[in-house]
């Protein structure tokens, strides 16, 4: 998250983007004194490195977004949101190597999630990830798209994003 943004704020940012990119009319935004959503109780955790290639591992704006999603669908159940034009998106799990090359380390749980929906039990996991260049999942021009098979407790995914 960047310094001048707030959780709140960036959850609801993500939601309305993600209901649009699904399709679906975005939530009409939270009254300023709604309550805190509801604790998740699911422990799972899904987590590993998005290895970023081609143009993308020197890209410096634009968002990457990781969702938990069941397989064949579009609606994220979970998301996790890197901003690449954050000065400190290291912190959000961005890894620069010394051969030039970077990754997204990512570890999607009820602590570290956007969207805080349960997940259901007898549902195959995807997680999928999409990098936008200007940031704004709903204009989908230039964005690049991959994904891959999760289960839970599952910390080693490794997926690439990028172009050859």
């Amino acid at each position: 998250m960047t310094s001048h943004s707030s959780p709140s704020r960036l959850a609801s940012l993500a939601l309305a983007a993600l209901a649009t990119a699904c399709g679906a009319e975005p939530p009409p935004p939270a009254p300023r004194a709604a309550a805190a959503r509801p604790a998740i109780d699911d422990p799972s955790r899904f987590g590993g490195t998005i290895e970023l290639r081609g143009a993308l591992e020197r890209a410096e704006q634009g968002s990457v977004l990781v969702m938990l999603r069941g397989v064949g669908q579009s609606a994220p159940l979970w998301a996790y949101f890197v901003d690449l034009r954050d000065p400190a998106a290291e912190r959000n799990g961005l890894v620069r190597r010394d051969d030039g090359s970077r990754a997204l380390q990512f570890t999607l749980d009820r602590t570290t999630t956007l969207i805080g929906a349960p997940l259901p039990h007898d549902v195959a996991f995807e997680i999928a990830t999409v990098y936008d260049p200007d940031g704004d999942i709903d204009s989908k021009e230039g964005q690049l798209r991959a994904s891959a098979p999760a289960r839970r407790g599952d910390l080693a995914i490794r997926m690439e994003l990028g172009t050859p």
